[in-house]
This record gives C-alpha cells, sequence and structure tokens, in this order.
C-alpha cells in the first residue's frame, strides 16, 4: 500500500504514516464532526524505538525492504510459538495434548468450557502428544481463521454437519497446508458439544478469535452521545410494545 514506486521498499515517514492510521482507527470510528475527521499532521517521534533503528537504521536514512520486513515477521511468530510451546509442555520436546487444550483454552471464558474440559479429561487417553512441528503448523492455520470461517459458513448454508474429513478439506482450502490427523482428532474430541462426532464450528472460532489476542483485546467503549442514542432507540422500541398490547387490549 505505501510503496508507492513499487521498489518494494518503504522510508520511515511513510512506516510511520501507516502506523499512526493503524493506531487512530477506533478513535475515527466514533467521530461526526467533518471538521475533525481531516487528515492529521503526522509527526515522526522524537525518540526512536529500538524497532525503528532496526528497520530504518540510527538516522532513519535506510529504507525497509519487504523481504526483510517479512523475514523479521516470520520469525518473530517462530520465537513466539516457541516460546509458549516450551511454557505449556514444561519445559519438555512434546505438548501433552492436555497441555495443547490449556493453551487452547488458555484465555477463553465462555459459558461451554466446563464442556471442553469434561471432553479433555473424557475424551484425550493420557500419554498422548503433540510435536513442535504440529503445533507450529496449528499456530499458522489460526492466521488464516477468516478465510476458515467462510467455508465453514458455506457448510451451515448448505445444513450440512462439519464432520472430520469436511473439516480437513476446509483447513487445506483456507491455508494451503494440511493439519495432521493428531491435532484434527484433538480438536474434534474438544468441541465436539453435542457428542455427534460433529464440529460446533461456531464455538471453536470464538475460542480461536479469544486465543489470536492473547488476552489483550478490549471491548470498544461506547461515548456518551452513542450511549444516550442506545437508550433513546430502547426506550422508544419499549413505548411501542405497550401501546402494541395496549390495543390487543380493546379488542
Amino acid at each position: 500500500m505505501l510503496d508507492a514506486d513499487g521498489n518494494e521498499m518503504v522510508e520511515k515517514k511513510e512506516f510511520f504514516k501507516l502506523q499512526k492510521i493503524i493506531s487512530k482507527q477506533d478513535d475515527l470510528k466514533t467521530i461526526t464532526n467533518e471538521t475533525e475527521c481531516q487528515e492529521p499532521k503526522v509527526k515522526e517521534p522524537e525518540i526512536n524505538t529500538t524497532l525503528q533503528i532496526r528497520f530504518f537504521g540510527k538516522r532513519g536514512e535506510r529504507k525497509l525492504h519487504y523481504r526483510e520486513f517479512r523475514r523479521f515477521m516470520e520469525n518473530l511468530q517462530t520465537e513466539v510459538q516457541e516460546m509458549e510451546f516450551l511454557q505449556f509442555s514444561k519445559g519438555l520436546s512434546f505438548m501433552r495434548k492436555e497441555d495443547f487444550a490449556e493453551w487452547l483454552l488458555f484465555f477463553t471464558n465462555t459459558e461451554n468450557k466446563d464442556i471442553y474440559w469434561k471432553n479433555v479429561r473424557e475424551k484425550l487417553s493420557a500419554g498422548e502428544s503433540i510435536s513442535l512441528e504440529e503445533f507450529k503448523s496449528f499456530c499458522h492455520f489460526t492466521t488464516h481463521l477468516e478465510d476458515f470461517s467462510i467455508a465453514m459458513q458455506m457448510f451451515n448454508l448448505a445444513h450440512r454437519p462439519v464432520r472430520l474429513a469436511e473439516f480437513k478439506r476446509a483447513v487445506k482450502v483456507a491455508t494451503g497446508q494440511e493439519l495432521s490427523n493428531n491435532i484434527l482428532d484433538t480438536v474434534f474430541k474438544i468441541f465436539d458439544l453435542d457428542g455427534d462426532e460433529c464440529l460446533s464450528h461456531g464455538e471453536f472460532l470464538g475460542v480461536l478469535k479469544n486465543r489470536m489476542h492473547r488476552g489483550l483485546w478490549v471491548p470498544q467503549q461506547l461515548s456518551v452521545q452513542e450511549y444516550w442514542k442506545c437508550v433513546k432507540k430502547e426506550s422508544i422500541k419499549g413505548v411501542k410494545e405497550v401501546w402494541k398490547q395496549a390495543g390487543k387490549g380493546l379488542f
């Protein structure tokens, strides 16, 4: 988006401008005054962060190459995945399926959480484990949730249950890669809420999205104006309902 000349390089001021746009994205949603919607002046920070120095040098004269940035992001993701694997595997070279479930459900706070853990206790055999490569492949899958969600919606519209084979194909379509049968079997056993050997994909996607945020997501706070708009809307709805009931009582 920022590479105007197509040379796969971005300057510091362009990178910082995009950073400001992203950081202000939520604020722009609540702006109603047209004068406030004017593009703000972008000022570069007086103090460079370690990341900015790495990308653009101490003086900011370097340009960031696309391949360098992509390599940095891939290495960062790999390091985070390996750290999480070591944390939940207690330093072992493999992760027990119970530990994988703990990692998966760590930030989950739904009414079905007790059912998930009941499935873990009753359906997962003791001693079974997941390798680091299987864990990384599953993490790669979680970065394609939007594509996977579309595939799940197709099954929902067709009123078809999502069984193991369908789930495996949907993952392949969304990511271009396959998950091991070991991972697939584990996920199915955890998220089979009805015991019908079908995936409760709505719950599954909700858990994965919470897992992706890693507990850092904060619900958007409504402004005072939006709050009173909501109160007015609900009040009008209540009055209409009273009139409707009163009208029925006349006959």
